[in-house]
């Protein structure tokens, strides 16, 4: 069944209302509590939000940007096998919650950078998350990998507290160190 774009347009609306409340109150601990209960009533799961799974890269669509700047949600179609590069957040907090398939993100701690601009990260735990997981970042811990690790096409949304209009992606030396190499966001969905 196809949905007219009105009806997209309410879903979001009616996702995005209780999500500005939860920003308002600057706050992860409670926009984390706000995703898992939109996800329990099945409203993050509706087919509207996402966007149809890409070849060679996952498939980010924002479903909303707040015109004052405080917030965005992003949509993101994982099929099997893709991931992100290990990357940051620009600096901003944020929380997400895996709406089908199964997730796994590995942590990382950046421990130093060197005067050629290269960086050093500590590798953490790996955890697999699966429908209703919820995980949240707080700058400085914003550094992780994130990809489908499941048979089948995942999806998870995003709130991020500003814009996140651009983040460092890291690509691995072979000396230990990483590269950072700046990522367009608004050119990627």
């Amino acid at each position: 069944m196809l949905l007219s774009k009105a009806t997209a347009d309410e879903v979001i609306d009616s996702l995005v209302r209780p999500i500005a409340r939860a920003v308002k109150d600057d706050r992860v601990t409670t926009l984390a509590a706000t995703l898992a209960r939109l996800e329990a009533t099945g409203m993050l799961a509706n087919p509207v939000l996402f966007a149809a799974p890409e070849t060679g890269r996952y498939a980010r669509r924002t479903l909303w940007r707040d015109a004052d700047g405080k917030f965005v949600v992003v949509a993101i179609t994982w099929a099997p096998g893709q991931s992100s590069a290990l990357h940051d957040h620009d600096g901003l907090w944020g929380a997400e919650i895996v709406v089908g398939g199964t997730m796994r993100e590995t942590a990382f701690q950046l421990v130093d950078r060197d005067r050629a601009g290269r960086y050093r990260f500590l590798r953490g735990a790996s955890r697999d998350a699966r429908k209703g997981t919820v995980g949240t970042l707080n700058p400085p811990l914003e550094y992780h990998e994130f990809g489908n690790a499941g048979p089948t096409t995942a999806h998870s949304i995003h709130v991020y507290g500003g814009t996140l209009d651009r983040c460092r992606a890291f690509t691995a030396d072979t000396d230990g160190w990483w590269n950072a190499n700046q990522v367009d966001l608004r050119r990627h969905g």
